[in-house]
């Protein structure tokens, strides 16, 4: 699961899907974009055809090519391809706002959406309830879940990220689009991602 990393210059706070396109060997075959609601269903499904068009585009289910269609900052998208070679790129500016994405009742796809390394411990809870149930998933190519960090301001002198054993962690470093799961326990939550300094 990855997210848009970039946005257009002078654009909006969103990434237009014809911005990202798959890089690498065998670009054609089984390259595609997931869009999943909170409880991890798919939503929409984007693939990359570069045979039924005069220009290689991103098409529908019905092998239409799609339009108008963009993604928030900070949206999750789950990507997949058929050979390890294959990539997604974006193209645009660093955005310079934090990202804030709004929690829900049950999971959210969402992720690093700055071209930087970002820390576990700069990720941080804001909104009422941020005590119940707000956690970090990741998860691995086939959508097992691989860690999962709790935000617990009760246990420690300071307001924290634990683990499974509710033990502090430090150290945990989410890479420049790293796919993530967040949760709460409802619309009143938000999670807020840090801006890079450039």
């Amino acid at each position: 699961m990855v997210t848009p990393q970039f946005l257009n210059i002078g654009a909006s706070a969103a990434m237009p899907l014809d911005a990202i396109t798959p890089t690498g060997d065998d670009t054609s075959d089984n390259v595609a974009i997931q869009t999943l609601n909170a409880a991890g269903q798919t939503v929409d499904t984007y693939t990359w055809n570069d045979y039924m068009y005069e220009t290689p585009c991103w098409v529908n289910d019905d092998f239409e090519q799609v339009s108008g269609v963009s993604f928030p900052a900070g949206t999750g998208l789950w990507t997949y391809g058929s050979a390890i070679d294959q990539g997604i790129q974006t193209a645009g500016a660093v955005g310079k706002e934090d990202v804030v994405v709004q929690l829900k009742s049950g999971a959210t796809a969402t992720g690093n959406p700055f071209p930087t390394t970002l820390s576990l411990s700069e990720i941080l809870p804001e909104g009422d309830d941020t005590s119940d149930n707000v956690a970090i998933q990741t998860l691995n190519a086939a959508g097992q879940t691989v860690d999962t960090y709790t935000w617990n301001d009760y246990m420690y002198e300071e307001p924290c990220w634990v683990n499974d054993d509710f033990e502090q962690v430090t150290g945990v470093e989410f890479s420049a689009g790293a796919g993530l799961w967040v949760y709460g326990s409802s619309t009143t939550q938000y999670l807020r991602f840090p801006a890079p300094t450039l």
